[in-house]
């Protein structure tokens, strides 16, 4: 079975910023 790296790599990149995204908007209403 052939794995779509072009897929998992898209998929791997959209959850990071997603965290990250959520991470930062946590952060921004704790300090606030």
């Amino acid at each position: 079975m052939q794995v779509n790296i072009l897929g998992l790599s898209a998929v791997a990149f959209f959850i990071l910023f997603s965290t990250s995204f959520l991470l930062i908007l946590f952060v921004k209403t704790e300090a606030s």
